[in-house]
């Protein structure tokens, strides 16, 4: 992400569509932690109360700790772009360690689908050759079946994740603005 004429745009390229992707970043502010937590609190919506949805940009949980915060949006999309913060007393200001991307349980839950299907289709192709009931010129379609499944999921996943090809950019906009803090962030790699 780089600062442009005041507008901060995603340079991530191709990471945006990754699902394990992960960006890093560090940003500085002048409030001390204290502040920034209650200013960030104030400007953060309920995740269980879906009618913050209506007066919060950003939902989440903030606590003395750090932040976990998305987009509002009003529909569902579980590859959102989350950002995950911890902040620390820097100096006279607040050092954030900030984590950009796709939630880590939709991460873990993605890759364990995305095996499983695999799995199946590949005992699927083992066991068709085997099938003595199938109706005579149909041999096509279940060798093609869990292709599509597996085609399916990853179009799912990226679909969900070009709806949220601007969240990380409408993010740092929004942290940079709520707490203060320089729009160049640090990129840590």
């Amino acid at each position: 992400m780089s600062d442009d004429g005041g507008t901060i745009r995603d340079d991530s390229g191709r990471r945006g569509w990754n699902l394990f992707a992960q960006e890093k970043r560090v940003l500085h502010s002048n409030l001390d932690p204290e502040s920034c937590r209650s200013r960030l609190a104030a400007e953060t919506g309920s995740l269980w109360n879906p009618l913050s949805g209506w007066s919060h940009v950003v939902r989440g949980r903030v606590n003395e700790r750090g932040f976990w915060i998305v987009r509002t949006i009003h529909y569902r999309n579980s590859f959102q772009t989350v950002a995950r913060g911890r902040w620390s007393a820097d100096g006279n200001g607040t050092r954030i360690e900030l984590k950009l991307g796709p939630d880590v349980t939709v991460r873990i839950f993605m890759a364990a689908t995305i095996a499983m299907v695999a799995a199946i289709a590949a005992v699927w192709w083992l066991e068709i050759g085997k099938s003595t009931t199938m109706p005579p010129g149909a041999e096509g379609i279940p060798r093609v079946f869990p292709l599509l499944i597996v085609m399916f999921s990853l179009l799912a996943m990226a679909f969900g994740r070009w709806l949220a090809r601007n969240d990380a950019a409408f993010l740092m906009r929004f942290l940079t603005r709520t707490l203060e803090c320089s729009p160049d962030a640090e990129p840590i790699e």
